[in-house]
């Protein structure tokens, strides 16, 4: 698999690549010019620039648990310096150009958890990170998956309006023939002309609603594929067929709702961040203890002068701020205050996931129920074209219910390649509220 980004560092280039793994990215295409669902997720992901910035939060953040996480590694320092040393009382050696080279070492033994508080904090903030970075992800897919559905719902539309200037034109002909045989008046003739033109113009707005839509899409997905001469592929599916195919609906809505308070991107951000803050209440209780180090350091001198003698030393050293002007305190009450912040925003979160679940899921239930009754409605209009048609031709029937009958086959048509492609696009709103997203091959 490629992935959509190259980083060469840590844990944001891991979570993207599991990122893209659930989400079954691929970029193979049936062929050079078609562009699959998978693959127009792929591109919206490598051209969005949301997705930049989150990997490079991610990736700063990566740099501060470097930061902390030294904390607990030595520190080793040389310096070195060349002067001219003058000793007062010292004869006759009383001065002399002296060289010297030292070394220090501090190593941290204990500082009661303030270093330890602050690498929590910063993993638990690259993890929040992580998280942010998955939500942009499930973003880009959604949007491209709904402007991707509407070209393919739009485009059967046009599908939809050139079916009906065939049965228009179709039936103009007849009319035609009917009347120069004298069955039928000059009205029949106007009038199929007239639902001709209208059908026509029905077309030419169908065919701008198509490429609108591509416009759509091609916002979501950053960039034009080939140059614009791509054809998304579908479902080959005849309309008669489209309710039999139609995606498994969604799961129970509990179900639902249980894996999104746990699986959803920004819920297990805030989980983090709360985390991060009860480490952060860690360092800042820290700050009422000392800190304990071991040191060790060397001097040496390349001198003539005997008041300078190489020197070395080990120890442990203790440093206690006894009173830093409540500094620590007001590190404390900030931290508290940050965790309590995060805490009432994941009970706000948790209240609106209920309610987007609840309404997605509802949305595509509803969905659902009218792809059948679209299809049910579409079937009845069918064999009443056919019934208008024949009592048309024997004479029975007149233009109206012939118009009445193509009209209703028409609508029946819209109706069913709009409830459909908004079923689809139902059924990916409950996956990106739910936190899941699958089924990127549904088309």
């Amino acid at each position: 698999m490629q992935l959509v980004k190259h980083v060469q560092r840590g844990g944001c280039r891991l979570a993207m690549s599991i990122g893209l793994v659930v989400l079954g990215v691929t970029v193979a295409s049936a062929a050079p010019t078609s562009l699959s669902l998978s693959d127009a997720v792929q591109i919206g992901l490598r051209n969005n620039p949301k997705i930049d910035i989150a990997l490079e939060q991610c990736m700063q953040g990566q740099g501060v648990v470097t930061q902390t996480e030294s904390g607990y590694l030595p520190t080793v320092s040389v310096e070195g310096a060349m002067s001219q040393v003058y000793v007062d009382g010292l004869e006759p050696e009383d001065q002399d150009s002296v060289l010297y080279g030292g070394i220090k070492l501090s190593q941290l033994i204990y500082d009661f958890g303030k270093t330890t508080g602050a690498i929590d904090a910063s993993g638990f903030s690259v993890l929040a990170s992580e998280s942010f970075l998955h939500q942009y992800i499930q973003d880009v897919v959604l949007d491209v998956r709904a402007a991707y559905y509407t070209v393919l719902k739009e485009r059967r539309l046009v599908e939809v309006a050139q079916e009906a200037i065939s049965n228009y034109s179709q039936h103009l002909y007849r009319a035609e023939r009917y009347y120069k045989a004298g069955v039928r008046t000059r009205i029949d003739v106007t009038n199929a002309k007239v639902n001709l033109s209208n059908a026509k113009l029905n077309l030419v707005k169908a065919q701008s609603e198509y490429k609108s839509s591509r416009v759509a899409l091609e916002q979501a997905l950053g960039q034009k594929p080939y140059n614009g001469e791509y054809k998304l592929l579908d479902s080959k599916a005849a309309l008669s067929n489209l309710a039999v195919e139609k995606p498994a609906a969604p799961s129970v809505l509990d179900d639902l709702l249980s894996v999104a308070y746990d699986q959803r991107a920004d819920m297990r951000q805030l989980k983090y961040l709360a985390q991060a803050s009860e480490s952060n209440i860690t360092e800042a209780e820290g700050g009422f203890f000392p800190s304990i180090n071991a040191v060790a350091g060397y001097d040496g001198y390349s001198t003539d002068l005997t008041s300078l003698p190489n020197t070395w030393n080990i120890g442990v050293a203790l440093s206690w701020e006894i009173f830093s002007g409540f500094q620590t305190e007001g590190k404390i009450a900030e931290a508290k205050a940050q965790f309590r912040e995060v805490q009432a925003s994941t009970r706000q979160l948790e209240q609106g996931i209920t309610k987007e679940v609840t309404e997605s899921y509802l949305r595509a239930i509803e969905n659902r129920d009218s792809v059948d009754l679209a299809d049910e409605s579409l079937g009845l209009s069918e064999e009443n074209l056919q019934l208008a048609n024949g009592r048309y031709e024997a004479g029975l029937g007149d233009l109206l219910e012939f118009n009445d009958a193509q009209l209703n086959l028409t609508t029946a048509q819209s109706n069913l390649v709009e409830n459909y492609y908004d079923y689809l696009i139902s059924l990916a709103r409950v996956e990106y509220t739910s936190g899941v997203t699958r089924g990127l091959s549904a088309v």
